[in-house]
């Protein structure tokens, strides 16, 4: 079991919920998971996003360990 499953054993309880960035930036919304990616949702441009970026989740909001500027990287 990776450290991955142990801090989110249901990755799908974040899809919906808003992804920030470390520099507290909107990303876009979590529409979807995959095995190794969270796909993400702003503006109707879609980026993949590997699960090892994610720090953590608290209510409504998704945090990244990624700058703002980083998520074009990430566009497909």
């Amino acid at each position: 079991m990776s450290d991955e499953d142990i801090m989110f054993p249901d990755w799908d309880m974040i899809i919906l919920k808003n992804a920030r960035s470390r520099d507290s930036k909107e990303l876009g919304n979590v529409i979807a998971v995959d095995d190794d990616s969270i796909i993400l949702n702003r503006d109707n441009i879609e980026f993949k996003i590997p699960k090892c970026y994610v720090e953590g989740y608290r209510g409504k909001a998704v945090f990244l360990g990624l700058n703002g500027r980083d998520i074009q990287y990430y566009q497909f």
